[in-house]
């Protein structure tokens, strides 16, 4: 009647009612997550309702279900819920999907072949991480009278990733071999690539140092520390691998992890940390877990975290040893990886074969900078060098302090072995941490 529907528009009002179903009910409460949130008002009223009928819907069979995306509970009933965490479709159930969807396109266009086999583990690769839901939608949008378009299914999959509060997908195409220098980390990673379960995704972590900033204390709300906390046990609990890229700015750090993607043939996703904070208590927390949850049903527990970083103050020793490939040191490129540099960009930009200025404290950044600048002020490189500021000379005393911390801690991204600086000063283009006053030209 109606005096019963107006007493229950409140969730709270509502469980107190549920007080009078029957043995063995099941009550299902959709989207709990929003009226458990301890940053909205009633919440503890809701919370109360929830515990107050624990002991009566145990004692005659009842349950209480509790449907929600991510779910943190209140600390009264941590102990009284029991959280089971529904995962993504695996490869079979994704194959059913699709056999499903084509049984169904079949009907109306007879003539319409089931996938082969290349096709069908290509399409379970650019499904796998999708929902069952818009997995569906998804399939049933890219199929045509001719079969099912792949392409279809991939951009669907980076717009679904992308909904996801700090993940981007990088739609490069370079490879290692449009970047010169830093072969000792191009081999390493090539050895990945071509070894036992190599990875189907690249999780690019940019500026690490600042996303982890206040996890080791400053951050009086706490939620640095959680997300620190909640990636550690994830690398910890999926033994994800990873490795930390640390040195000059400008150096190729991001630029190898954009390229690893490519060259494993699979998925680079942009993760930013700090673009996953929110103003509610709590948000930046889920956003992380609910990307992280992604981040595994795509990679089919087999994702590769790279971490760039020009600073590791901020990283705490117990998550630098959850990225097990170690941490690679990128210095100022030599005079050898200068030279191929230019031969690089002076191919990519046009230029004719010229006099170079002089490039000591150059990174490859600086050299790209040089090469597109010249070409937009139709000028020489000399010329243009003019307005470069070396990377060398406007932080040399920050490089000399990432080359004490490195040597012989880290591995070297250029040579094979431990970062040494004695290795590195008698290399050409590394002499005496570099003479910072001398001209560019």
């Amino acid at each position: 009647d109606t005096n019963r529907q107006a007493a229950t528009q409140e969730p709270h009002d509502t469980l107190a009612l549920a007080r009078r179903l029957p043995p063995n009910s099941v009550v299902f409460f959709c989207n709990a997550h929003r009226f458990l949130d301890s940053s909205k008002s009633g919440s503890e009223l809701v919370m109360q309702a929830i515990w107050n009928i624990r002991d009566i819907f145990k004692a005659d069979h009842r349950t209480l279900v509790l449907l929600a995306p991510d779910l943190e509970l209140p600390i009264e009933l941590q102990h009284d819920v029991r959280i089971i965490d529904e995962p993504l479709p695996s490869d079979t159930q994704i194959q059913a999907i699709i056999a499903e969807q084509f049984s169904a396109a079949q009907q109306s266009v007879p003539e319409l072949q089931s996938p082969d086999e290349p096709t069908l583990h290509a399409a379970i690769d650019a499904l796998r991480g999708v929902a069952a839901f818009p997995a569906e939608q998804i399939t049933a949008e890219n199929l045509t009278p001719t079969g099912l378009c792949i392409d279809g299914l991939w951009d669907a999959k980076r717009a679904l990733i992308e909904q996801s509060p700090g993940l981007s997908i990088w739609r490069g195409t370079e490879r290692f071999e449009d970047l010169k220098g830093l072969a000792n980390i191009k081999s390493f990673l090539t050895r990945i690539i071509n070894g036992q379960q190599p990875p189907r995704v690249v999780v690019v972590m940019d500026e690490f140092e600042k996303m982890m900033a206040g996890s080791r204390g400053g951050d009086m709300s706490g939620t640095s520390q959680k997300m620190h906390g909640t990636l550690l046990s994830f690398m910890e609990d999926t033994g994800a691998a990873g490795l930390i890229a640390f040195g000059v700015s400008g150096a190729g750090k991001t630029a190898v992890a954009k390229a690893l993607g490519a060259e494993a043939g699979g998925m680079t996703i942009q993760c930013n940390v700090s673009a996953m904070e929110g103003s509610l208590v709590g948000e930046s927390v889920k956003n992380l877990r609910a990307a992280l949850k992604v981040i595994k049903a795509v990679s089919g527990g087999r994702a590769l975290f790279y971490a760039a970083c020009n600073g590791l103050a901020t990283i705490s020793p117990e998550l630098l040893q959850r990225f097990s490939f170690g941490t690679f040191f990128f210095d100022l490129p030599t005079e050898e990886e200068r030279s191929s540099i230019w031969d690089l960009y002076e191919t990519k930009n046009g230029l004719p074969e010229q006099e170079r200025p002089r490039d000591e404290g150059w990174v490859g950044r600086n050299i790209k900078q040089c090469c597109e600048l010249a070409t937009r002020l139709n000028s020489t490189l000399v010329e243009a060098s003019r307005y470069i500021v070396p990377a060398g000379r406007a932080a040399a005393a920050d490089i000399q302090k990432m080359r004490e911390q490195a040597n012989g801690n880290f591995i070297n991204a250029s040579h094979p072995g431990v970062y040494l600086i004695e290795h590195a000063t008698t290399k050409v283009g590394a002499r005496r941490a570099i003479d910072m006053t001398a001209p560019t030209n």
